[in-house]
């Protein structure tokens, strides 16, 4: 399946979610999770690279978007 980073996709529950992949460019500030790893959550600031985990490229989920409040507290 082709997907393009940073757009939204469809989870099962219909719900948009929106992905990027280590290296790309974060397209959104906020806590971002590998998939299928909420419990692994980091801040990222929106135009940063994505992470790997340790050594592996992985698929990122925004868990929760950042406001600018968020930003200058």
């Amino acid at each position: 399946m082709l997907r393009i980073v940073g757009q939204p996709e469809s989870d099962r529950s219909g719900r948009n979610r929106l992905t990027a992949g280590t290296g790309s460019h974060c397209p959104i500030s906020g806590m971002w999770a590998p998939e299928g790893d909420v419990g692994k959550s980091m801040q990222l600031l929106e135009g940063s690279i994505m992470p790997a985990r340790g050594d592996l490229a992985v698929d990122w989920q925004l868990v929760q978007g950042l406001t600018r409040r968020d930003l200058h507290s």
